[in-house]
């Protein structure tokens, strides 16, 4: 079978080479699950099951700490179309389990609790090892999506009996697409401005049992997990669901986080990106109608830009994603919850491969060989003779090759990935008459080499690792009393937060979905609050980088030790402190 190329890797790491690490593979959610119980040091927690019944399961990593010690959350494959997402947040759990006593492993355990939850989509990760492999996301929540009163009759199905569905081309004068005029292989949608007739529509791989002319366009199952969160819900949308919530997945997940107010930082890894490409953003004020802008608010942004940054440098990725987030669990965790939402899409088919045969030689800059008769271009790449606005006009006009063809051009250079690509070829259709069938295999674009994979894994546990000293830590910077009088005092405090990020990012103060740090005057028996600032502060905004927040109290006490200090957050840590004297 063509996708076997490059399904579970099992290559075996030499004894003499013990850098090397194994490639992580591709597992199942039975081989998940097997892999997470054999995990000693962290505590098993349960956020429930999938529509089919297959149990959401999550490891806790905590070493004793202050109250308030914030939590990264770590999510693989709330999609279900990146299995691969859930190996790599498996891999990390197994990484954090083997070197308990390594010295960034322990800096990270020590300013925050890890949470790991590697499949978080069971019943879609399931098709990758399903005997015919679709790429399908939708799980539940059935519509007739044509309207012709049967509902599930045209699902997506393995009609020319390879093991997978890919895609069908049928040639039609009302069809959008045609061949990319850098690789036949990858199809383009025609663009009428430029003279370009479309040749053939495109459906996914099926029947039209129902004869309405219209190919796999009524599945069984239509809402998608990832589409059935609460931020941007799409209304009325078959994928979205009957409502937000309304999958049991989306909402063991939510009632997740809304029952772990300290969780301070969620990484998921899937589909989205807003690591390598930045995220869109929104004015802090920005409204539409009663309901704030979609999209992420700039002074949030310009931190995760700076992330992003820094995540580049360390992985090397630059794997961007699908765009549009709409209803998605890594939109609403930022929008409703006001976390911070790392969305991390680790792996695919890289655009800048080069052929061999694109190298410049002296047939031109292009690297063309120059036939017969031929004048020899110019600097300008236009032949001589040829004026340069007419080349430049001409050069305007090419298209750039496609996306697609871009990962062809890497899968050719190559050739042990040949199977990520299904060759189009003829087959004679129940319905359709001839056909083609063709296209990128199943996971072809998600699953990395097996040869890259444990490289991959390993810059990503290492951005991981950084990121603990970057979640917002309060401390008390400063509690000292004045005296004015014997038994009166001036008292001074400051709280401070070291880390990169603010302890409320602008989206939680927007949603008021974050408590606030409370800043408790602690007076012994017989001490009195005379004046200043509350006994019980409440500090919703406090910045980065060393940002600070100062209050004052007037005290009548007898000593100075009768006057305290307690600072207390869900997700940022705690502080006490005793006043000391002011010189």
């Amino acid at each position: 079978m063509l996708i076997q190329a490059f399904a579970i890797a099992s290559a075996l790491v030499g004894q003499d080479a013990p850098a090397v690490r194994p490639p992580v593979p591709v597992y199942s959610h039975a081989q998940l699950a097997g892999r997470m119980r054999e995990i000693r040091g962290a505590e098993w927690l349960t956020l429930g099951r999938s529509r089919s019944g297959l149990e959401i399961s999550a490891l806790r990593f905590a070493t004793p700490g202050a109250r308030g010690k914030p939590a990264l959350l770590i999510v693989g494959n709330v999609d279900g179309l990146q299995p691969w997402s859930s190996s790599l947040a498996l891999h990390h759990a197994e990484r954090l389990a083997a070197q308990p006593d390594g010295e960034r492993e322990r800096a990270l355990l020590e300013r925050a609790d890890v949470i790991v939850i590697p499949c978080a989509n069971p019943d879609a990760h399931e098709r990758r090892f399903t005997s015919v492999r679709s790429e399908r996301e939708a799980t539940g929540g059935g519509v007739d999506d044509d309207r012709d009163g049967r509902q599930g009759e045209d699902p997506p199905s393995d009609v020319d009996g390879d093991g997978m569905i890919t895609w069908m081309r049928v040639e039609d004068p009302a069809g959008e697409w045609i061949a990319d005029p850098a690789d036949e292989r990858a199809l383009i949608k025609a663009d009428a401005k430029r003279g370009e007739r479309g040749r053939w529509k495109l459906w996914p791989e099926g029947r039209d049992l129902d004869l309405d002319e219209r190919v796999a366009e009524d599945a069984a199952s239509d809402a998608c997990v990832n589409r059935n969160f609460a931020e941007e819900f799409k209304e009325h949308a078959a994928e979205s669901g009957a409502y937000a919530m309304s999958e049991p997945e989306s909402r063991a997940l939510a009632d997740f986080v809304l029952a772990h107010p300290e969780i301070a930082l969620v990484v998921t890894y899937g589909a989205y990106d807003n690591m390598v490409e930045k995220p869109k953003t929104t004015q802090a004020n920005a409204r539409n109608k009663l309901v704030p802008a979609p999209g992420v608010i700039e002074a949030d942004a310009e931190l995760l830009a700076e992330l992003g940054q820094r995540y580049r440098e360390t992985t090397g990725n630059t794997a961007k994603g699908s765009g549009n987030d709409a209803g998605s669990w890594q939109a609403w965790l930022y929008g409703h919850r006001g976390l911070w939402s790392l969305a991390i899409h680790p792996w695919d088919a890289p655009l800048d491969a080069k052929r061999a045969d694109a190298a410049t030689t002296d047939a031109g800059p292009q690297g063309a060989e120059r036939k017969p008769g031929e004048e020899p271009a110019t600097s300008s790449g236009a032949p001589q003779g040829q004026p340069k606005g007419e080349a430049a006009s001409a050069k305007k006009a090419k298209r750039e090759p496609s996306d697609d063809a871009k990962r062809l051009t890497w899968i050719d250079t190559h050739p042990e990935e040949a199977a990520r690509f299904v060759p189009w070829h003829g087959f004679e259709h129940p319905e359709l008459g001839p056909v083609e069938i063709g296209g990128f295999a199943p996971f072809a674009r998600s699953e990395p080499p097996a040869s890259d994979s444990a490289t991959i894994a390993e810059k990503e546990f290492e951005f991981l690792l950084s990121l603990g000293a970057e979640l917002a830590r309060v401390r008390i910077a400063e509690l000292s009393a004045k005296p004015l009088a014997p038994d009166l005092f001036e008292v001074s405090a400051a709280i401070d937060n070291l880390s990169r990020l603010p302890l409320q990012s602008a989206s939680a103060r927007r949603t008021d979905s974050v408590r606030s740090l409370r800043v408790r005057l602690v007076l012994d028996d017989g001490a009195k609050l005379l004046g200043g600032d509350d006994a019980l502060e409440l500090q919703r905004s406090l910045g980065g980088s060393g940002a600070r927040a100062e209050y004052r109290w007037l005290v009548r006490a007898a000593r100075l030790g009768d006057i305290g200090l307690s600072i207390d957050t869900d997700h940022a840590g705690s502080d006490q402190r005793r006043a000391e004297l002011k010189p």
